[in-house]
């Protein structure tokens, strides 16, 4: 059971990742919370304003570590786990010029993603409500 859930929120971190950076907020409502939402969308208004693109990708996601885990209300599950992500994050201006990062340079990110899910609804899908960095 625990297997699967690491394996479904590793699976959720590479999708959302790479759904934020196509700008692809749509395919990401049933999954975010709606602060999450509400960061990425002016983040990718931003982006677009600028006529910038966004490119993420995940080299490597080691499994993630459970930091916490809590039930609210006797039926809303929060799962607070650390993601230990190796990415090249690339920034574009509209002519395709890099003007921020390196395709070269492989970023360490440590970050805290927290999970939710109400344990009476049949929907298997988690809702990612945050994203803190790690220490």
């Amino acid at each position: 059971e625990i297997n699967s859930f690491i394996d479904g929120a590793k699976k959720a971190f590479e999708y959302i990742l790479t759904q934020y950076s196509k700008n692809d907020i749509k395919s990401l409502n049933s999954l975010i919370s709606k602060e999450i939402f509400s960061a990425f969308n002016s983040q990718i208004k931003q982006r677009e304003k600028n006529s910038e693109t966004l490119e993420i990708t995940v080299i490597s996601v080691k499994d993630p570590e459970i930091i916490n885990v809590s039930i609210e209300k006797k039926s809303t599950a929060f799962f607070k786990l650390c993601f230990d992500s190796e990415q090249v994050q690339i920034t574009r201006d509209k002519n395709g010029k890099v003007i921020d990062g390196d395709s070269n340079q492989i970023l360490t990110i440590k970050e805290n993603w927290t999970f939710s899910k109400n344990l009476k609804n049949k929907n298997p899908n988690w809702t990612l409500e945050k994203i803190e960095e790690s220490n």
